[in-house]
């Protein structure tokens, strides 16, 4: 049993002899049942006015409540030569963030990145390209080694959340006879960091709930994460793809967000949800727009505020949710994107409107004063209103609803179960 006492308006857990533990697939890490926001800065590198000015306006969301921050990581950067490990930067990169008021950390190791590409040293794409399998023990044993070296670093600061790929899904398309064996690395993966640190939970991250690699993956994860923008349209219907994603303005806008996040509900197997990646686009400043009407600032705004009453409706099944981004990318800095579409064969039209769409996603101006979009204060308010208000504590074992009655000034409550 595990009894709670009323402190104010939350629900502290005591220990109890003989209590059962709560599992990572709850995040016990997180330390609470809030869904907590947060938003990134762009990852591309600005002139050092800018920089500063998009470091301001971070501190504003600090000092009104934003606690979590993310880290990409990348194997070969980690690991440049077998076994030697630069875990200095990885010691940098979390403690600055600790320094800037943060006190909750995701880092996502990319084995696999978006449209599918392998990003691992120089010795295990050599055995890659040799055909030794994912699932090899020379492979699961040289990642099980720095796991080994770099989680010890994490846990002691706020590192909650580990993922171990990044959108998978289009490898799992591209390469159907590497599928098994993949999934078979990321289930050792995951064993492997329970050894070491069992309420450390474990994810990959999904892109959207379409994913080809979430049926496989899913099951084994302790907690479902996605990136899932907004809206995509093309103003050029040549540029239509065969199952484009959500226009959210078909419909209602709260309507249409709400039935975004109950699509990942659907495919999350019942596991609390952690979202790596939300992004609307508002066009970029005197540049030619392809997004047509649904791009502008309002927009935006609309968009968060709508963001905010689906999330709330929806508090047991979200906990972290990422805004993608605190900072426009530059037209120059998103390039990377449409160079790889055009690689795919993807006409220019469809490049350009990729490119608009993940690129002024921003809820500020990458210029000299970071000056904010109207959307910057809606998202101030939102942090503000869910660090305040907190879900009705989960517990992991099974059950629909479980009475737990307790002597509290001669009171009686209910608690309710998550469904596992």
């Amino acid at each position: 049993m595990v009894i709670f006492t009323i402190t104010g308006i939350s629900l502290t857990p005591l220990s109890c002899s003989g209590a059962p533990t709560i599992g990572p697939e709850e995040l016990p890490l997180l330390g609470d049942n809030k869904i907590h926001l947060y938003a990134q800065e762009a990852f591309e590198a600005f002139p050092a006015d800018v920089t500063q000015a998009v470091a301001a306006r971070h501190a504003e969301l600090v000092a009104v409540g934003m606690t979590h921050a993310r880290h990409l990581l990348d194997w070969a950067s980690l690991e440049p030569t077998p076994g030697n490990y630069d875990t200095q930067s990885l010691i940098d990169a979390l403690d600055a963030r600790l320094a800037s008021g943060i006190t909750h950390q995701f880092c996502n190791i990319t084995v696999l990145d978006s449209f599918g590409a392998e990003s691992l040293p120089p010795f295990i794409a050599e055995l890659r390209t040799m055909g030794v399998a994912w699932g090899d023990p020379q492979i699961t044993g040289a990642f099980a080694n720095l796991l080994d070296a770099i989680v010890p670093i994490m846990l002691p600061r706020g590192v909650y959340l580990l993922g171990l790929s990044n959108e998978s899904g289009g490898y799992y398309e591209n390469e159907p006879t590497q599928a098994s064996s993949f999934t078979n690395f990321i289930q050792a993966a995951i064993s492997h960091v329970h050894t070491l640190a069992p309420d450390l939970a474990c994810t990959v991250v999904f892109a959207g709930a379409n994913d080809a690699s979430l049926v496989e993956l899913m099951p084994l994860l302790d907690v479902a994460s996605f990136n899932s923008y907004a809206y995509f349209t093309e103003s050029d219907p040549t540029c239509q793809l065969a199952g484009s994603p959500l226009d959210l303005f078909r419909a209602s806008l709260s309507t249409s967000i709400g039935a975004l996040l109950d699509d990942l509900i659907g495919v999350s197997q019942g596991k609390l949800i952690c979202i790596q990646e939300f992004g609307q686009a508002t066009g970029w400043n005197d540049m030619p727009q392809t997004l047509g009407p649904q791009a502008g600032l309002e927009n935006q705004r609309a968009v968060i505020q709508a963001l905010v009453d689906a999330l709330d409706a929806r508090r047991d099944s979200f906990r972290t949710f990422c805004l993608w981004t605190l900072n426009d990318h530059s037209q120059a800095g998103i390039q990377y994107l449409g160079d790889a579409l055009l690689a795919e064969g993807l006409p220019p039209c469809f490049a350009d409107n990729q490119m608009e769409i993940f690129g002024p996603t921003g809820l500020v101006h990458s210029d000299t004063m970071a000056t904010p979009k109207p959307s910057f204060d809606e998202f101030k308010k939102a942090i503000l209103y869910f660090s305040q208000n907190q879900a009705a504590p989960n517990l992991s074992s099974g059950g629909l609803l479980v009475l737990m009655l307790g002597l509290l000034t001669g009171g009686i409550f209910v608690l309710r179960r998550r469904e596992r």
